[in-house]
């Protein structure tokens, strides 16, 4: 595979612009910066998006003060499809006080809601070209679920302009990102519209091509199941580092909790040359558990990947108190609700390559999609012991649908050796954050 991108922009006027009526359609934008005036780290997201399977709008933004770790100001809202205006050609896509606005390199974003006394307007100017999720080998095209859509983002962009909170208005320079996606897939009922299962197919089997020639057989020493991470979910996180490398993972959720990605790690050190990582393993290190929907998402991982002579480890991990937004499905045949937990983070690791060692670490910002099961939680964990070590399995089986737990364990080398566990699973002595 050719890792390196043609140094010109490949999204066209008609990529930036609308493609209504897909099913689905967003803008999205994410932001770090600090507030001149008092030095304080902030993060702000803000997306406007369109569906038809209602028809609606969706319409949110959400503030976090890193420095005090807190969020300030947040709002969620759905509202009829003909109040969200957009254009062809262009990014031009507006909402009441909501609006963002240009194409590649220059757009304005400027938001209002005085309901909570927040006003934002700011500059994006472009460092990096603009990029579709496995560019070189699908041009965009992601598979969800048995339909798709194309992703698309900008990972580093200069930004610069004023923001008013509380009657106080500052002045902010950081680092934002820009994301486009639009296709056919409904997140309540998955598997209703099945019209592009020809192209969802193909979309696959490229994806699965690309992602088998980037591995090596090998066993895994571990790999694990949850119900939660089923097709219609996914991890990710963004940031520009202290380097001013610019660094992006997608993970779409094959229920794994551990072992290989289905996604991808894409780096980019200057804004035109990509590195898209496809061989990547990913660990988490910590749990968050949500009660009422009996589910678990990460807020500490781990993710490792190579390509060619590349090398790259990466943790992500929150650093404050997330943002959980929940909406239950009215009628849930597979599904209880759609998830997503915002989490202002940090990311450390390190990139070597045959040349040099380079040490990264900067702000993050980390999203977790999910969609729980009407089953509950359910786990299967396999880990492995293999040589030199010695050669083993254990097992681990926690169900909320059968209520019980066991634990099986056995070892052949370097000496014989069996345990097994059992228990009842009592639902309300769960933690709110466990180790994994």
């Amino acid at each position: 595979m050719n890792e390196k991108i043609k140094l010109k922009n490949p999204w066209t006027p008609q990529d930036e612009g609308d493609h209504y009526p897909s099913m689905k359609e967003w803008w999205c934008i994410e932001t770090l910066f600090k507030t001149l005036e008092d030095n304080r780290e902030w993060n702000l997201k803000t997306s406007m998006a369109y569906e038809m399977g209602t028809p609606s709008c969706f319409i949110t933004y959400i503030l976090f003060d890193m420095t005090n770790k807190k969020c300030v100001a947040h709002r969620y809202l759905n509202d009829d499809v003909k109040k969200l205006s957009f254009k062809k050609n262009k990014v031009d896509v507006s909402y009441k006080g909501f609006s963002y606005e240009g194409s590649y390199p220059d757009y304005h974003i400027h938001l209002e809601d005085n309901r909570q006394g927040f006003t934002a307007d700011m500059d994006y100017k472009a460092q990096s070209l603009p990029h579709w999720s496995a560019q070189d080998t699908n041009n965009g095209y992601l598979p969800i679920g048995l339909d798709y859509y194309r992703y698309g983002w900008l990972l580093n962009c200069n930004l610069s302009g004023q923001f008013r909170l509380s009657n106080k208005i500052y002045t902010i320079e950081g680092k934002g990102y820009l994301e486009h996606a639009y296709g056919n897939w409904s997140y309540e009922k998955p598997f209703q519209k099945l019209s592009g299962i020809k192209k969802t197919i193909s979309t696959y089997a490229r994806l699965g091509t690309w992602w088998l020639s980037q591995r090596r057989p090998r066993f895994p020493r571990g790999i694990g199941f949850a119900t939660e991470n089923n097709l219609m979910g996914n991890d990710w996180f963004w940031g520009v580092l202290d380097n001013d490398w610019s660094v992006f993972y997608g993970n779409a959720m094959f229920w794994l909790t551990e072992g290989p990605s289905f996604g991808i790690l894409s780096i980019t050190p200057d804004g035109k040359e990509f590195w898209d990582f496809c061989n990547v393993q990913f660990h988490y290190n910590k749990l968050i558990y949500i009660k009422e929907y009996d589910m678990y998402y990460p807020c500490d991982m781990e993710i490792s990947g190579k390509l060619d002579d590349k090398k790259i480890h990466l943790r992500a991990w929150m650093t404050m108190k997330g943002y959980e937004y929940i909406d239950p499905f009215k009628k849930g045949n597979f599904y209880r609700a759609f998830v997503i937990c915002e989490m202002p983070g940090r990311i450390e690791g390190v990139y070597i390559d045959n040349r040099r060692t380079v040490k990264l670490q900067g702000n993050c910002k980390i999203e977790i999609q999910r969609q729980p099961s009407v089953l509950g939680h359910n786990s299967l964990k396999f880990d492995f012991l293999l040589p030199p070590k010695g050669v083993g399995m254990s097992v681990d089986l926690h169900s909320s649908y059968l209520g019980k737990k066991m634990f099986t364990k056995f070892q052949l080398i370097p000496y014989p050796k069996i345990k097994f566990g059992f228990r009842i699973i009592n639902s309300s002595k769960v933690n709110k954050k466990t180790n994994t």
